[in-house]
């Protein structure tokens, strides 16, 4: 789309979590400047509000998913740490310690991003 004084729907808008308030908002007001019958208007606004239902729950799906694969990788990391509770008997070299503690970091780098997307989804869930 090329870069002109018409109205419509700004191209190259940054993908978000929340469901494109800004274009909802955007085409409500192209639609006002319309004269349309009331039963035009109506079903428009349903569209809009089914399409912002469908966002919002494949949203949720997205986010269920990743959070989901997160868990199993970062499950999976932590029991490949498990020789960490026998430390006292059983001593590691320098080696598996520091390659223990990078995978310590990158098990919290995960799990923050999970938190974040499980905080994204318990915003987006209580809104439906």
């Amino acid at each position: 789309m090329e870069d002109s004084n018409t109205p419509g729907l700004r191209p190259g808008t940054e993908a978000r979590s929340e469901p494109f308030p800004d274009v909802i908002e955007q085409i409500h007001r192209e639609l006002q400047r319309l004269d349309m019958p009331c039963t035009c208007k109506e079903q428009l606004d349903r569209t809009i509000v089914a399409i912002e239902t469908w966002r919002t729950l494949k949203l949720q799906r997205d986010l269920t998913g990743n959070i989901e694969a997160e868990y199993a990788q970062m499950a999976s990391g932590i029991s490949f740490l498990s020789d960490l509770a026998l430390l006292s008997r059983k001593p590691l070299t320098a080696q598996e310690m520091l390659d223990h503690a990078e995978s310590l970091k990158f098990l919290a780098d995960m799990a923050d991003r999970c938190a974040r997307r499980l905080t994204e989804l318990a915003r987006i869930s209580g809104k439906t």
